[in-house]
């Protein structure tokens, strides 16, 4: 009898021992495949994106920035290209989930653009005389006809662009045709409305940080170069500009306005002479001339007037320049203060 109590607990043992040993397996089995998992989630994203998040700091806003530009400059320094930048896409991408924050119309700027004019010339520190031709609000259903007229005309410009392309798959292309043709592309924010903009600091992050995912995943461009709605000297920021600056310096970024100014926009009608005689006699006036053109649905007159502004630019044997890192910052906030 006791044999047999004997034999009964030593099988149990066995038994225990192997139950033991089967769910140290399964837990060994679940780490390993998590493990793997979590590598295979990470493999998929851009190398820099990875760098740039560990480094950045934790914002409050409602969505954690993919993208932390460098300050460093790169080989591709006109439109902020990372040295070692995967062109795949990151994990997540604006467009999914956030085209409902794309509205149907963007603000009128053409109160403060006016408004927003530097009366002076961006402090260059040489005597060389530049033009910088920029363009707000794109891409719209004209910016492949204003890309054609740069290319006929052997130009580069800067293109501020917005997040139109959410709304519109058609005009997705256009952001890394930008980029292809050498142009460099700027920030204008993601929804171009005053209220998301600027009502505090969290919607301007989550904005910005909107406009940056969309332009990184369509041109593996990490863009460092932004325009402010309305401009730096705007009046209808909920905060004082500086506080916005201070978000956009904290993340290795520069701002810029403009000093020239064609009057082309959206509330505006004015005739392709018009903005032509307005460019033109402003660029006159500045040994370094920013020019702000406007790339709308409704502003055809900015694409005819181009060929124009063009001829006379040549006419005068301007440099013309895209933005890069060696263009000086033209900064209408620090003026007015």
């Amino acid at each position: 009898m006791v044999r047999i109590k004997r034999e009964r607990r030593r099988k149990l043992y066995i038994l225990a021992a192997a139950c033991v040993s089967c769910v140290a397996v399964l837990v060994l089995l679940t780490v390993s495949v998590f493990f793997l998992i979590n590598r295979a989630g990470k493999g998929s994203r851009a190398p820099e994106a990875d760098r740039a998040l560990a480094a950045a700091p934790e914002t409050s806003g409602a969505e954690k920035p993919l993208i932390r530009p460098e300050k460093e400059k790169t080989d591709n320094e006109n439109n902020g290209t990372p040295d070692n930048a995967d062109p795949q896409k990151t994990d997540t991408s604006p467009s999914s989930d956030s085209a409902p924050d794309m509205p149907e119309k963007i603000d009128d700027d053409s109160l403060q653009d006016e408004n927003s004019l530097v009366k002076s010339d961006p402090v260059t520190g040489g005597e060389e005389e530049k033009v910088y031709i920029t363009f707000d609000d794109g891409p719209s259903v004209f910016t492949n006809d204003i890309l054609d007229i740069l290319k006929k005309y052997d130009v580069k410009a800067t293109f501020f662009v917005c997040g139109t392309g959410d709304k519109d798959e058609s005009l997705r292309p256009v952001y890394k045709r930008i980029v292809d043709e050498g142009h460099t592309i700027g920030m204008h924010s993601y929804s171009h409305v005053y209220s998301r903009v600027y009502g505090d600091l969290d919607m301007f992050q989550y904005d910005l940080d909107k406009i940056r995912n969309l332009i990184y995943n369509e041109t593996g461009v990490v863009p460092k170069y932004y325009r402010f709605p309305g401009g730096s000297g705007n009046t209808i920021a909920s905060l004082p500009m500086e506080q916005y600056i201070s978000v956009l310096y904290s993340q290795g970024m520069e701002y810029y306005d403009w000093n020239v100014y064609g009057g082309d926009s959206s509330g505006n009608r004015l005739s392709s002479d018009n903005i032509i005689k307005n460019t033109l006699d402003g660029v006159d006036r500045r040994k370094t001339a920013v020019i702000l053109l406007h790339d709308t649905g409704s502003r055809k007159n900015t694409v005819e007037a181009l060929p124009g502004i063009l001829e006379g630019l040549k006419a005068r044997d301007a440099d013309i320049r895209a933005i890069d890192d060696d263009t000086p910052p033209l900064h209408q906030y620090l003026d007015k203060n």
